[in-house]
């Protein structure tokens, strides 16, 4: 699971950018699918790594930080979609 944790971390860096760059890769149907599988990735890996580690501490943070950027998008596109 450490494994699996340590390749998230830049995983979830490169979503960051993608987000911020509005990439059509992220927001594509695979895209969002990849992102909400890497989430619960992340959750599980957090629960299944024992020892309180560093690594425990920055995937549950890189993860809830992925939730919130899930929120904010949704809140983006209902508030473009409403518009006249």
């Amino acid at each position: 699971m450490k494994i699996l944790a340590w390749a998230l971390i830049p995983f979830y860096l490169v979503v960051t950018i993608f987000w911020m760059a509005n990439s059509p890769i992220l927001f594509s149907s695979w895209g969002i699918f990849i992102w909400i599988i890497s989430i619960v990735l992340g959750f599980v890996a957090y629960t299944q790594i024992k020892e309180p580690i560093i690594i425990k501490k920055l995937i549950l943070y890189s993860s809830s930080f992925m939730v919130f950027l899930v929120i904010v998008t949704i809140l983006i596109y209902l508030a473009v979609s409403s518009m006249p």
